[in-house]
């Protein structure tokens, strides 16, 4: 098994030039595309251009419908987080739990060392450990997702794209002659929302499950009556807008308990916070709390908060930041960076202020 690797092909241009680019630096490529998502019953059309871009590039080529699993433990998982009030990451679930582990399943079964992607990231190797480092292009960077994978899999993880700008990558493709390549679409947001508003899309699976959605109060922090909302999947925390209530001042989601309907109302500086728990983390170094000064990222394509971590006991993980943050809602999750490198990242348990 030298210097073979199996390739996650989605039909995109990053994965079609991580193609091109594997095959050039001397590797066997071998490309899977994995079906988790769509509704055709004939083969899609993503499907059908990673084969044509396989068949092209003499690429051995593995369609793999994980769509049954996708729907159990990622679609299944978002609706019921959103009833329960915790605003889901399906991204990171799916990197953690589906779409890493079933490469490296394609891997071993067609006899490939290594694995790789088309993230704008980078793998490094310092003292015998492994890490995600932050990729070249600052709009495309895309590690802040990747922080749950462990060292049996950054170990066998390649990244061709962790050096160069999309439009470098689009020039690649247009130079080696694959203009179609060039000029696709790059996909944006969750892939299964396909673009839409998550409340249509969740709205739409509760109906087709016949899940009612119980409809209550917005309260204030004392508990007082404010107004009736629709329902607890269709609001998170932070959100100001669409609230369908009227004050005469600004108001914001502070707090949701789904045990009893409620969405709490309040003023902006409730959000602030200098305390968040993680819980289910992967620390990637181990001597993650000697750092007096680590970059919290919270946000995908948002600047870092500085802070440190304050406490691992167990399961959690205490980060303390030095600046009052507006807070992100339980199921989110943290980066923890040093000099661009992931030390650490978990879900989101709670926040405090101070």
């Amino acid at each position: 098994m030298s210097k073979s690797v199996m390739l996650a092909m989605s039909g995109g241009t990053d994965s079609s030039v991580s193609a091109m680019l594997l095959q050039e630096q001397g590797y066997l490529v071998k490309g899977v595309t994995f079906r988790m998502y769509d509704t055709e019953d004939d083969v899609p059309e993503f499907v059908k251009d990673a084969k044509i871009l396989a068949l092209r590039l003499g690429i051995e080529h593995y369609t793999v419908d994980i769509r049954q699993h996708f729907r159990d433990d990622i679609i299944k998982v978002f609706t019921q987080q959103y009833k329960d009030g915790i605003t889901p990451n399906p991204c990171v679930l799916c990197n953690n739990t589906i779409k890493w582990p079933y490469l490296v399943e394609a891997a071993d079964k067609y006899g490939c060392e290594y694995i790789a992607t088309g993230h704008y990231t980078k793998v490094s190797k310092v003292d015998g450990r492994f890490y995600i480092d932050s990729g070249f292009d600052p709009e495309k960077e895309q590690s802040f997702f990747l922080w749950g994978l462990d060292q049996s899999i950054l170990s066998r993880t390649i990244f061709p794209l962790g050096e160069f700008t999309k439009d470098e990558i689009r020039e690649m493709a247009s130079q080696r002659g694959f203009e179609k390549v060039a000029t696709k679409k790059d996909s944006m947001g969750v892939c299964f929302l396909q673009g839409q508003d998550y409340r249509h899309f969740i709205k739409k699976e509760y109906d087709n499950n016949k899940i009612d959605i119980s409809k209550g109060n917005f309260v204030d922090e004392e508990g007082v009556v404010l107004g009736r909302h629709n329902g607890v999947p269709f609001y998170t925390l932070g959100q100001r807008r669409g609230l369908g209530i009227n004050l005469n001042k600004a108001l914001y989601v502070i707090g949701i308990n789904g045990d009893k309907d409620e969405i709490i109302l309040g003023d902006k500086s409730n959000l602030e916070v200098r305390r968040i728990v993680l819980e289910n983390h992967l620390i990637t170094d181990p001597d993650v709390m000697k750092y007096k000064e680590l970059e919290v990222r919270i946000r995908y394509r948002k600047q870092y908060v500085l802070g440190h971590v304050a406490r691992v006991d167990g399961d959690e993980m205490e980060i303390i930041l030095h600046e009052p943050e507006i807070l992100e809602a339980p199921g989110q999750t943290a980066t923890l960076y040093h000099d661009g490198r992931i030390l650490a990242g978990g879900w989101i348990k709670e926040n405090y202020q101070e």
